[in-house]
């Protein structure tokens, strides 16, 4: 039995399992649409529905059974009547979104029956108030949203049921006083946003039901006031409290007293001048001190701040680049508070050495500084790749197109396959640099919803169409290579030519039905809202588009190029040439191997593995995957120059173009032919 029929067989029985898989994330798909509300997009694998920006008037119908994750955000539900859920059989969901919708009343039976949910976010409302019991059947609520609403007061009890909530979100309301049983019941709370309102005083047990508090943020509270006299909180398990922005003008050290598990203290963008050096012994586990933009006086009360924050490690440094600077004296005035190690205390007043200007702060690259340095690489420079490689491999592929179109003697079968291999490596290099550059341009997807689709679609079967049209290919060359004779019977295999590509064109398209299904047209063209159905998808393509022509394309070459080896070493002297042209041949051949297996493989791995993990992934990782897009498209740009080095024939007409271009005398066309 020849190589060709034991190949093949084994390649049709491998497509099987394929097909199977291809068929069940169809169906998934198909069905999941066909239940969807209309107004609504439907995650294939049928826990998330999507009704944002949906024009909505009431809850829509759901038809789902296992849906967990609901976005009902950018609606206009004005309200939520009693039992609302309930009389839409929407009961199963675990995270529920309504923001912006114009919410400005909200029954206390409106949750009803929503027992399993953990996430609600009704932020960038209406609401002015709430009513006690709105949330006493949520008793698997963990995170509670309600920022950017009118709210101004909160009732005793208006938590109470709550025990599994761990944060809530009261930012950006208008809040002026919060009661001492206002937090009755969050007996598991764990992180307290009450950031931008009008808080101005605090009882200090305010806090006190809250036996597992550990963040609290009270920031942007500009009327806010720390007793100097007082504890300002009875709380001993905060450990991370920032009260930036709030004009405060002193910070004793009474006021903390009952602070003593605090670890980050953010006082920046105050009113403060200094602070008392004996707030460390009642803060013994404070790590973080953040004082940046503040008018410190750096006098001797503050040299000893500094120099204890030096002596134990304690991070003073706020976000990026702000820093803590000198406001007073005059002489160290704008400079970072670094000066005072070159300053000495003498009869308590400050004298600075003479060589203070030249202290700058040790600054330590953390890991959003590289996310950062990413952004901007992936922001300015990346599109310009993109556009670099889409130029040379627009002006190879044209040229191909062009040879072989506008030259009957080029109208062969082998070159059938080649100006399909670069009409689709023209589509793959044009449709990465257009949507890459629509996504730079603009903070989010602004192009009709059917493109977000039609890029993806278009993207992933061209690359499909490379693989395998490289992968016929190789199988053709392996052919000729084994058994000259069999390229003669042109009848047959010009119609098999024309059916071979339609199909090649046919399944690619079918292939990339699956992740054209996953992405969702949202703020962003992108996939992340179906996340578990294109895992499954992107194994698919793995397997598809990657393994499987991949596999085929490597034994076809390394058979062609041991055939070739082993002729050319059996040839005779006279025929000692031809030898060396099929080792020439064989290397040839292997280093066409060698460039398809690095510009497929190595996306197609790293993408896998990155969706397999989410986000827990090296940055590393992300790198190498930024590489592999550039390696899988300087593929599409390399298949023209090795034709150029493969092809005598191709070369002859290249170079008559280009003589031509030039105004020079250049061989006609059929001289070349005959050549």
């Amino acid at each position: 039995m020849s190589t060709r029929s034991r190949i093949i067989p084994v390649a049709l029985l491998l497509l099987i399992p394929v097909l199977i898989f291809w068929m069940w994330l169809l169906s998934k798909a198909i069905r999941s649409s066909w239940l969807c509300p209309r107004e609504c997009w439907c995650d294939p694998e049928e826990d998330i529905l999507d009704c944002s920006h949906a024009s909505l008037k009431e809850l829509p119908q759901i038809y789902h059974s296992y849906i967990y994750k609901l976005y009902l955000d950018h609606n206009n539900l004005s309200t939520l009547a009693k039992k609302a859920f309930v009389s839409k059989s929407i009961l199963q969901i675990e995270s529920l979104h309504l923001d912006h919708c114009e919410i400005s009343y909200i029954d206390v039976d409106a949750f009803n029956g929503l027992i399993l949910l953990d996430f609600l976010s009704l932020d960038d409302n209406l609401l002015t108030g709430l009513k006690v019991g709105t949330f006493k059947n949520l008793t698997h609520l963990q995170s509670l949203h309600l920022a950017y609403n009118r709210i101004e007061n909160l009732d005793a009890g208006i938590f109470e049921g709550l025990t599994s909530l761990e944060w809530l979100d009261l930012a950006h309301n208008l809040l002026y006083s919060l009661g001492s049983d206002t937090f009755i019941g969050l007996t598991n709370l764990k992180k307290l946003l009450l950031w931008h309102n009008r808080l101005s005083t605090l009882h200090p047990d305010v806090f006190m039901h809250l036996t597992k508090l550990n963040a609290l943020h009270l920031d942007e509270n500009e009327e806010l006031q720390i007793p100097s006299n007082s504890s300002f909180l009875n709380i001993q398990t905060v450990e991370e409290l920032d009260i930036s922005d709030c004009n405060i003008s002193s910070v004793m050290p009474i006021s903390f007293e009952n602070a003593t598990n605090l670890t980050k203290l953010v006082l920046s963008n105050n009113n403060l001048k200094t602070i008392d050096y004996n707030i460390f012994r009642v803060m013994p586990k404070l790590t973080h001190l953040f004082l940046y933009g503040n008018p410190l006086e750096c006098d001797c009360e503050l040299l000893k701040v500094w120099r204890w924050c030096q002596e134990h490690n304690i991070e003073v440094v706020g976000y990026t680049e702000y820093f803590v600077l000198c406001e007073s004296p005059e002489q160290v005035s704008g400079l970072w508070w670094g000066v005072l190690g070159k300053a000495q205390c003498k009869n308590g007043s400050i004298m600075y050495e003479e060589d203070y200007n030249p202290v700058v702060p040790n600054y330590v690259e953390t890991e959003d500084d590289y996310y950062s340095r990413l952004h901007d690489y992936v922001t300015y420079v990346e599109p310009v790749i993109y556009i670099l490689l889409l130029i040379f491999g627009a002006i190879g592929n044209v040229v191909i197109l062009v040879v072989i179109i506008c030259n009957s003697e080029m109208h062969t079968i082998p070159n059938v396959y080649i100006m399909n291999l670069a009409i689709s490596d023209l589509l793959l290099l044009t449709v990465n640099a257009i949507f890459t550059y629509i996504k730079k341009v603009s903070d989010s997807w602004q192009v009709a919803d059917i493109l977000c689709k039609m890029f993806g679609f278009l993207r992933h079967s061209s690359i499909g169409v490379s693989a395998y049209l490289i992968c016929v290919m190789s199988i053709q060359r392996y052919q000729v290579i084994s058994s000259p004779l069999h390229n003669r019977r042109q009848s047959m295999t010009r119609i098999m030519t024309i059916a071979t590509i339609l199909g090649i064109w046919t399944i690619c398209s079918l292939f990339a039905i699956p992740y054209t299904l996953a992405i969702h047209f949202g703020n962003e063209c992108h996939v992340f809202f179906s996340w578990k159905y294109y895992q499954k998808a992107v194994v698919f393509e793995l397997l598809v588009f990657c393994i499987f022509p991949l596999g085929i394309t490597i034994c076809m070459y390394c058979l062609a190029a041991r055939h070739l080896m082993r002729s050319s070493n059996i040839e005779s002297g006279e025929v000692h040439n031809q030898g060396n042209s099929r080792r020439k041949t064989a290397r040839i051949l292997l280093s066409f191997t060698l460039v398809f297996v690095l510009s497929l493989l190595p996306y197609h791995l790293l993408w896998t593995s990155i969706v397999r993990r989410e986000s827990d992934y090296p940055i590393d990782m992300l790198y190498l995957y930024i590489i592999s897009k550039y390696l899988l498209l300087f593929n599409s740009c390399f298949n023209p120059v090795a034709l150029c080095c493969s092809s005598k024939c191709y070369r002859r007409y290249l170079k008559h173009y280009l003589l031509k271009c030039c105004g020079r005398k250049s061989p006609t066309t059929a001289n070349i032919a005959r050549k």
